[in-house]
């Protein structure tokens, strides 16, 4: 099985397509994950970009946010066709409200997949807050109803909204890693959806434990005889990490610590014959 590391866009929107797409390829990475514009054109040219410099890319959707439940569906929609038009390696969704019912929430999983089903392109949803999937008991109820719901995992989330390391909750966990086709590998905390910079050793237990889950996650993608793995290291920007007083100086630079994690990735969970 092979594991691609993917670099995020979230956090380098400042930066033109062309210094950031080098700028990954240079690092290592196999891929990123981006949004793309609704506009034709310029949504060709980044596609291009891409393939020119043969880096694969994950769709990355999270606009929706409309209160109203027809319009957020059809917006949702819009987004979901937009990205797998572009025959991403797969689309990652941040799916529903977490103040939608629990109907509306199941309306919008299986649009998802209606649509995988029709393009032949994966959808996950991501384990976020303010989504249908905000926290480990609200989204094991959508796991044991749809055994088809595939997850981009990031128990950083789950973590922050429980206030633990979700040692209380593991049939959730379990459940979660069982589904998990795409991995965000952030560090959080029991208090904040991302730790300072997970090298510090303040950090060790929170580092030990995610990276305990990773290695479960990529073990079950390899026992279900997957041909690939997407991680994506995504220690974030302003305001998960935080600055310096009174400056608008980060606390830990996104680039170094991202790739620190896919070292540690490598290093301390890949055996030696799923490292490239």
């Amino acid at each position: 099985m092979q594991i691609k590391f993917i670099y995020p866009r979230w956090g380098s929107t400042d930066v033109s397509w062309p210094v950031f797409l080098n700028k990954i390829k240079e690092a290592g990475y196999q891929g990123v994950e981006i949004d793309l514009p609704l506009e034709t054109v310029k949504k060709k040219e980044i596609c291009s970009m891409l393939k020119d410099l043969e880096l694969d890319f994950i769709g990355q959707h999270w606009q929706t946010k409309e209160v109203d439940f027809t319009k957020h569906r059809e917006q949702y929609k819009r987004h979901l066709y937009n990205l797998v038009e572009a025959n991403p390696l797969l689309v990652n969704s941040h799916t529903g409200m977490d103040f939608y019912t629990r109907c509306q929430n199941s309306v919008l999983i299986e649009t998802a997949h209606e649509i995988e089903l029709e393009t032949g392109v994966i959808i996950t949803h991501e384990t976020h807050r303010s989504r249908f999937s905000f926290a480990a008991h609200a989204c094991l109820p959508y796991l044991e109803e749809y055994p088809f719901l595939k997850l981009t995992s990031d128990l950083s989330h789950w973590c922050c909204v429980a206030e633990s390391l979700l040692e209380n909750q593991p049939e959730a966990v379990k459940k979660a890693i069982s589904h998990t086709y795409h991995i965000h590998a952030r560090v959080g905390s029991a208090q904040t959806p991302q730790v300072v910079d997970p090298r510090d050793e303040n950090y060790k237990a929170e580092l030990e434990q995610f990276t305990e889950w990773w290695g479960l996650m990529i073990k079950n993608a390899q026992d279900n005889n997957r041909p690939f793995i997407t991680i994506t290291p995504e220690y974030g920007p302003y305001p998960y990490s935080l600055y310096r007083p009174n400056t608008k100086i980060p606390l830990g630079d996104q680039l170094e610590i991202n790739n620190f994690i896919k070292s540690h990735i490598v290093v301390s969970i890949l055996p030696n014959h799923l490292r490239n």
